[in-house]
């Protein structure tokens, strides 16, 4: 829900309070220019959540976003977000205000079931936007014992984001003019080697809309059954957004 009129937006907060929830900014950490970490905190202890979902942020008078949650401690009411700072934008603009002890109204986490704990090797597949999900995803496939491995495609500022943020994945050069194409390249790649068992992955494909198109494409070229390709995604060239 990107832009809508605004009766509609007030319409949303106001006839359903029990869908929000208060949170509080209690830290900010620019990872880079463009990638920004906030710490909220919040009472979580009545809020269903499951690794992938995502919280609803009024950004503008017009405007609504949702935003992955990287990090959920229901326990010590924490949560982290992390942001993709794209361009001017007006959630860019918004959420690069946002200062320690500011007090915000969001949608409580909602999305689509991802995670497939009955799997014991995950792959994932995304972009600066996918930052969230892959990090709370590897948290939660840590905590059950289980092997990731992935490939993040980011522009070049970016190429050490997934470091910074202790994410072991390849990084690959995004291209505009053709999506995933180094991604898939390492996709190949790993498809040949004996010690990749493809059959037994479940594969999370998550950012730029035409990235995930071409991504999934390859898989199933490959051999992969749809059942185990997860895939959502977050942006498209040219539309408004961050």
């Amino acid at each position: 829900m990107p832009h809508i009129p605004k009766w509609m937006a007030d319409a949303i907060e106001n006839l359903l309070p029990s869908k929000f929830f208060d949170t509080l900014v209690v830290n900010t950490t620019y990872v880079n220019p463009e990638i920004l970490k906030i710490t909220f905190s919040a009472d979580l202890l009545p809020i269903a959540f499951q690794p992938g979902w995502a919280i609803v942020l009024r950004t503008g008078v017009n405007d609504l976003r949702h935003y992955t949650i990287s990090a959920f401690d229901q326990e010590t009411g924490l949560f982290d977000i992390v942001f993709h700072m794209h361009g001017n934008g007006p959630s860019s603009t918004f959420v690069s205000q946002l200062t320690v002890g500011e007090k915000l109204k969001m949608a409580i986490p909602t999305g689509r079931k991802m995670f497939v704990p009955e799997s014991d090797h995950h792959f994932f597949f995304g972009d600066e936007t996918s930052l969230s999900f892959i990090l709370i995803m590897i948290a939660e496939i840590s905590k059950r014992g289980g092997t990731y491995q992935g490939v993040v495609e980011l522009r070049e500022q970016n190429r050490t984001v997934a470091e910074q943020l202790h994410l072991t994945a390849k990084t690959v050069l995004r291209t505009a003019d053709s999506p995933g194409m180094h991604a898939i390249s390492y996709l190949k790649e790993l498809a040949s080697r004996s010690d990749f068992p493809l059959e037994k992955y479940v594969f999370y494909l998550t950012g730029n809309v035409s990235s995930v198109q071409a991504f999934r494409k390859e898989l199933k070229k490959i051999g992969v059954h749809s059942k185990n390709i997860k895939f959502q995604g977050y942006w498209v060239e040219g539309s408004i957004g961050l």
